[in-house]
């Protein structure tokens, strides 16, 4: 599932919340004279990283490098305290409006023959960047590339950025967004300065959810503050696609193991496998491997005689996972989260299969 910061509008740097001191390095960096020429975000989905590079992209588009000199030649005399520009500016308006000519995102695209999204970023995509780089700003400033996300990057994409990062040029800014930077290849990683972007505390984004949906109880805010785990954008993806519900239709489907119920099951999987429902089908899988992570680390600190870090969604839930958790060992439901993992994965099998296989499988094993 795509970030969903990505979107158009809130893509552009304005919806950045918290991540002062992720922030705050790249502006020491830049007042420091010392602005690294690429840039690796890293974190989970949805926390920010897209916000955060378009913020740093309309900062320096909104501070050209004087006499058109080397990265930061020419510093202002009075040196910038935030990243923060002016929406309404000339720059800014260009760029929300996605037509200026020193920025470009590198990003999966459809298939031309399918129209469906690729599964990677292809050389074809990243060779754009040389021409890019290689033309003269349009602004007589910076140039700046994004790339999200690079871990979705094949292997020989990968080495086409490579060449970018050994031969960076002037007043030029790559800036590569990674939800898996372990998937990365080690020449990339060591080439950029990491900035990582942490879960934001629960407080804070059930403060931004109020606000962006005031019409929501403070009960089912609260439920999508924990199932988003830090992430902003993610709760509002759940939102907008009833996580919640989908979410407590998941639970009593799981209070019926090792009994499956048929019916119920058969009912969710074909309201999933239906095309306008592909959201929802991703959820599933997101918050059915989400529940397993959680459940072991409840068990493990109930085992232990330690306070649960798992903060539930709903009552009755941690009874639930107990119940569930202690039913086999946990490392046998590490491998059961791979093996759920493995087969939400496989795009090409028919979506309602796929939910009745993985429903199946938790059964058997719980017997």
């Amino acid at each position: 599932m795509r970030d969903s910061e990505e979107n158009t509008d809130k893509a552009r740097g304005f919806d950045l919340y918290g991540h002062d001191a992720a922030q705050q390095m790249f502006l020491d960096a830049y007042n420091s004279d010392r602005l690294h020429h690429a840039w690796l975000i890293t974190g989970p989905r949805g926390i920010g990283k897209a916000s955060l590079a378009y913020k740093m992209a309309r900062f320096l588009l909104s501070n050209p490098p004087e006499d058109n000199g080397l990265f930061g030649d020419v510093l202002p005399e009075t040196l910038p305290v935030t990243l923060a520009t002016d929406e309404l500016s000339p720059v800014n308006k260009i760029i929300s409006a996605g037509s200026h000519g020193d920025i470009i995102v590198i990003e999966r695209k459809p298939n031309e023959k399918t129209g469906k999204m690729k599964a990677e970023i292809v050389v074809d995509d990243v060779r754009k960047l040389q021409n890019f780089f290689n033309k003269t700003s349009t602004e007589g400033g910076w140039r700046i590339a994004i790339i999200d996300s690079a871990d979705e990057m094949n292997r020989n994409a990968a080495n086409a950025v490579l060449k970018a990062l050994e031969e960076p040029p002037k007043n030029a800014l790559l800036i590569l967004l990674a939800h898996a930077p372990g998937k990365l290849l080690p020449t990339i990683t060591s080439r950029c300065r990491q900035l990582r972007l942490n879960p934001l505390p629960f407080e804070t984004v059930c403060a931004i959810l109020s606000r962006h949906y005031p019409d929501i109880g403070p009960d089912e805010i609260a439920g999508y503050g924990v199932l988003s785990d830090g992430s902003p954008g993610y709760a509002i993806n759940l939102v907008e696609h009833q996580g919640l519900e989908l979410y407590i239709q998941l639970l009593e489907i799981l209070a019926s193991l090792p009994a499956l119920d048929v019916p119920m099951a058969h009912k969710l999987a074909g309201s999933l496998s239906l095309k306008a429902a592909e959201p929802k089908y991703i959820l599933f899988g997101e918050l059915l491997t989400a529940f397993i992570n959680r459940m072991i680390r409840h068990v493990c600190a109930v085992q232990a005689g330690d306070i649960s870090p798992v903060k539930p969604v709903l009552t009755g839930e941690l009874d639930l996972m107990l119940q569930l958790g202690q039913r086999i060992p946990l490392d046998h439901w590490a491998e059961l989260w791979e093996k759920v993992t493995h087969k939400m994965a496989q795009v090409n099998l028919d979506r309602k299969q796929v939910i009745l296989n993985v429903l199946t499988l938790l059964s058997q094993n719980l017997k």
